[in-house]
């Protein structure tokens, strides 16, 4: 066997056990050992697209399909919201989710991979006595629904209501698998989750951007996709805003994964955008239209004056943007669309192809990217409903419904994508540091040069041979004997000290270097993986 064989197998199970950002993959091909063309970039002057360049010009234009407005006023404005909307995210009522992790994946057999890495996992909430009140057990196990019908619950934090027509995406129903988790305890960052089953996963979802009822609707598929593209831009950024430095292991901005994902690509950018004005639109609307002020949160006298407050603080988020437009056309006229001879069908297909998306996420195999995607859709798909099923014209109406775990997921998700504004704007500020110390002959930040030389590496089983990988003490002269031995005396301890990490390391690696075997031998047994053991094509480094 090569050496370099040898190297690259025990360089895999260690970073492993370490916990590195490898993940698990099974696909029959062969992975390339080199980069993909679009990602080899040696600076940020290379990134030639990017909007950064000229940034006081980009935020001055209008968004496409909006009501007039500007990326600044959404930046502005954005700003100014922002900490009333962290405060908000953190109620208790708004940072409790109920959703199921173990669904089965309804479109194909989840045996393609699965993420090993920590990070993947999901806190759920297993004893009832850390639920706030609001979440106890006396005020669940019925379909939550908060309607203007009075909820007739005696007391319970509950009101009960069947599913309507009018869903565009699919909810998790109270069952044995159903949990609750702490939003705040597990949040959107890098897990190491990727490779092939992510790529279907995000295959799937654009798949669905295919309507079949001729070119009229050409309008509403750019639309869908727009809505799709601009929150695949959102989580993108997210990830790339908690990203894990593989020296100091710590989650921070990584500024060349935002440049390579979403930072290059004006579109991907204007979509994100674009999405935070439908949400927001949906929030204004159901606060304007008076269904929000009559929504009962929970029918306990306890909690009626925390519900007051929410409310409100609810209402002084969104009151600042009324200013972008009137009360019909405020950010976006939603009337545009669904408007031909075929609206009614079109709006169906539209929302049973949403409803997809959603279903989707339950072939996700990282249990907090689950959490996430499913929260998000969630929340896509309720602001789809207000926007398209809510009559503003008809405040007695009281076929519009909408749940608990709708609101939530909408505030969220709303939340998620003013954190990504925030991070775009605080990635620029990161380019245009990163442009000047390579204007200034600096290198590149220490993450990035060595993310770029283990991407480079990944999967050859060599290691990089370059002089300058190895740092020497500079030469110094006139060290006197008590220096030297104290010196290397230092040197002595530091290597005793990392063989005894070796020897505390290596149930670690023999652990997991067992583990990955005893998962492909299952695998092969029942019948999931019908390919050679292979560590090198197990895992591999994702962007």
């Amino acid at each position: 066997m090569k050496i370099s064989t040898v190297v690259g197998t025990a360089a895999a199970v260690f970073a492993s056990a370490r916990g590195f950002g490898l993940q698990e993959v099974s696909s029959l091909e062969p992975k390339p050992d080199t980069l993909p063309a679009q990602y080899q970039y040696e600076n940020f002057h290379q990134f030639e697209n990017t909007p950064f360049k000229d940034w006081d010009h980009f935020v001055q234009t209008v968004i496409k399909d909006s009501s007039n407005v500007t990326f600044a006023d959404i930046n502005e404005l954005n700003e100014r919201t922002r900490p009333l909307l962290a405060r908000l995210t953190n109620e208790n009522f708004f940072k409790i989710f109920r959703l199921n992790l173990y669904k089965e994946c309804p479109f194909w057999s989840n045996s393609e991979g699965f993420c090993m890495h920590k990070s993947c996992a999901v806190d759920t909430i297993d004893d009832w006595k850390n639920l706030p009140d609001i979440w106890q057990p006396e005020a669940l196990g019925k379909i939550e629904t908060i309607s203007k019908e009075p909820p007739a619950t005696n007391g319970s934090c509950i009101a009960t209501g069947a599913k309507t027509g009018k869903d565009y995406c699919a909810i998790d129903e109270v069952n044995d698998e159903t949990v609750y988790v702490n939003l705040v305890d597990n949040p959107e960052r890098f897990t190491g989750y990727g490779g092939d089953q992510s790529f279907q996963i995000w295959r799937s979802i654009y798949n669905e951007n295919c309507f079949n009822l001729g070119a009229e609707q050409c309008f509403e598929k750019n639309f869908f996709y727009r809505l799709i593209s601009g929150m695949h831009s959102s989580i993108n950024t997210h990830l790339s805003s908690e990203y894990l430095n593989f020296q100091t292991k710590e989650y921070e901005p990584n500024l060349k994964q935002f440049m390579i994902r979403i930072g290059d690509f004006p579109d991907r950018i204007e979509n994100l955008y674009m999405n935070y004005i439908l949400v927001l639109k949906a929030l204004i609307k159901l606060e304007q239209s008076g269904v929000l002020q009559e929504l009962t949160f929970c029918d306990d006298g306890n909690f009626q004056t925390k519900e007051k407050e929410l409310k409100s603080e609810l209402h002084e988020m969104v009151q600042p943007f009324y200013r972008l437009g009137d009360s019909h056309e405020c950010l976006f006229n939603e009337n545009t669309l669904f408007q031909n001879d075929d609206a009614g069908q079109l709006k169906d297909e539209f929302r049973q192809r949403f409803i997809n998306v959603s279903r989707v996420m339950d072939c996700v195999q990282c249990d907090r990217c689950r959490l996430w995607g499913k929260l998000q859709t969630t929340g896509y798909g309720t602001a789809l409903k207000i926007l398209f099923e809510l009559d503003q014209r008809d405040r007695l109406s009281t076929d519009f419904q909408i749940s608990k775990i709708e609101l939530i997921a909408l505030v969220n998700t709303f939340d998620r994508l003013s954190k990504s504004v925030a991070s775009i704007n605080n990635f620029k500020k990161l380019y245009d540091a990163a442009l000047r110390q390579e204007e200034d002959g600096a290198a590149t930040t220490a993450q990035d040069s060595v993310f770029t030389r283990a991407l480079d590496n990944a999967g050859s089983g060599e290691t990089s041979r370059s002089p300058s990988d190895m740092k020497f003490p500079p030469p110094r002269s006139g060290i006197h004997l008590a220096a030297a031995f104290k010196q290397e005396l230092g040197n002595v301890l530091d290597a005793l000290h990392f063989i005894f990490n070796s020897y505390k390391l290596f149930p670690k690696m023999v652990y997991n270097w067992v583990l990955i075997r005893a998962v492909y031998y299952w695998n092969t047994f029942v019948g999931h993986v019908h390919e050679d053991f292979d560590v090198n094509r197990l895992y591999r480094l994702e962007l």
